[in-house]
């Protein structure tokens, strides 16, 4: 494992993102964490509190799925040296509904928040990895995109998305020397999962660190031989 590599982990702030967070910060790693709500990242800011004030946690405020913000984040990772892995953690969920009774909304907030997010911050921030040729890209799909579940066609659809975009990446780039993979977890062990499904058995569940440690490793020179694939958790 390589200690010391600058990480931006997009969606850092939320229950996922602060598990992979915890891990790269353990592994010696220096964190770039974008960030929308403040609340959100204040608490991970007080959870991490001694890597923020050692400033290997550095929190940044900024909308990646849109241009600007995402920009913001390329010019603070190559402030600092440049990224050497990029966390596409951003995500939400929204569905239960057929597709005829699914708001246009939702498809447009699962596609902005699921995968164009992934692809603005790819977008910044690969141009400098290209010119290192070195780099790791991890996005997180969701083996929905598999499943197919009546009534979540949006999410599924969104997360197809980043699985699709994480094989043509790796295509793209992997010859010039960045790997990008996915991980494509179940469903996740979270508060609002166990809240929102009270009646499941949450014991065939995924834990966010159990998601985050297959992506360190992923993200290690272990797996330099793993290129576009998407691995179920």
């Amino acid at each position: 494992m390589s200690a010391g590599r600058q990480v931006v982990v997009s969606g850092g702030t939320g229950c996922l993102g602060r598990a992979v967070v915890a891990r790269f910060l353990a592994a010696g790693d220096r964190v770039l964490v974008p960030w929308i709500v403040k609340a959100e990242a204040d608490a991970l800011r007080a959870a991490e509190s001694e890597a923020a004030e050692s400033g290997r946690l550095h929190l940044l405020e900024a909308d990646v799925a849109e241009e600007a913000g995402a920009a913001r984040v390329a010019a603070a990772a190559a402030d600092a040296g440049g990224a050497h892995v990029v966390v596409n953690g951003v995500g939400g969920f929204a569905g239960g509904s057929p597709v005829h009774e699914t708001p246009l909304e939702a498809w447009d907030a699962m596609y902005r928040i699921n995968l164009r997010s992934a692809v603005a911050l790819s977008r910044a921030l690969l141009p400098d990895m290209l010119s290192r040729r070195a780099g790791v890209v991890v996005n997180v799909a969701s083996q929905a995109a598999d499943a197919r579940p009546p009534g979540l066609a949006a999410y599924a659809a969104s997360k197809a998305g980043v699985a699709l975009l994480t094989e043509t990446l790796q295509a793209e780039v992997g010859p010039e020397g960045v790997r990008v993979v996915a991980v494509a977890p179940g469903t996740i062990d979270t508060p609002a999962n166990r809240a929102a499904m009270p009646d499941a058995d949450p014991a065939a569940w995924t834990s966010p660190d159990a998601i985050a440690r297959v992506i360190l490793w992923l993200a290690s020179d272990e797996a330099a031989a793993v290129g576009g694939a998407v691995v179920p958790v």
